[in-house]
């Protein structure tokens, strides 16, 4: 009888000991033998019904779909916008100088801590460029009446527009006092209009 060389045998005995114990015959097989293939070709096929559009994509919640309707999600930062009130804490005085940290500009724009707010509900009468005298007159009094507001108490900032600034870089918040907008409080004075996405005349 002819025996295989040693080198031969020890290649053979090293490649079956990599390639692990042979499977048991089918008969033999349990069930559980078949749950790895079976798991493989089922997130194999789901894969590829996904991609190829055979499957639906996931429907949204319905409380993301509420909250969508709301108004609180905000796609175009990938966010949601802001609900939290920010409370306002400070003394403020009238814009005066270059340096501004918390003053008020006129009725609807104002400096705290050193950032600029325009308030986004209302528009209130111009002061630096008024296109009359009544406009001038009423925008400052706009100024004061903004003014004797923010050093009251129980005052928040509210982000109640997708946008966080406008194109001049002033942060765009709502103005609330317990609970309520101060711009509804100026409009009724006749101070403010509400702003609707363009300004109107104060000169009528």
């Amino acid at each position: 009888m002819t025996r295989k060389p040693a080198r031969v045998l020890l290649l053979k005995d090293a490649r079956q000991k990599l390639a692990g114990p042979p499977p048991p015959p089918r008969s033999q097989r349990r069930p559980t033998d078949f749950i790895p293939l079976r798991l493989a070709t089922i997130l194999f096929l789901g894969g590829i019904g996904i991609y190829s559009g055979l499957i639906p994509a996931p429907r949204l919640a319905p409380a993301t779909i509420l909250a969508d309707a709301a108004g609180l999600i905000d796609f175009s930062t990938t966010g949601s916008v802001s609900s939290r009130a920010e409370p306002i804490s400070a003394t403020f005085s009238i814009c005066a100088s270059a340096t501004r940290i918390n003053c008020v500009v006129d009725g609807d724009t104002f400096w705290y801590r050193g950032e600029k707010y325009r308030i986004s509900d209302i528009n209130t009468p111009e002061i630096s460029q008024p296109a009359c005298e009544r406009e001038r007159q009423l925008g400052h009094q706009a100024q004061v009446a903004l003014l004797e507001t923010l050093n009251g108490e129980g005052l928040t900032l509210e982000q109640q527009e997708r946008r966080d600034t406008d194109k001049y870089g002033r942060k765009l918040r709502v103005v609330m006092q317990d609970g309520q907008s101060i711009g509804n409080t100026l409009i009724a004075q006749g101070l403010a209009h509400r702003w609707e996405g363009h300004k109107l005349s104060w000169c009528d």
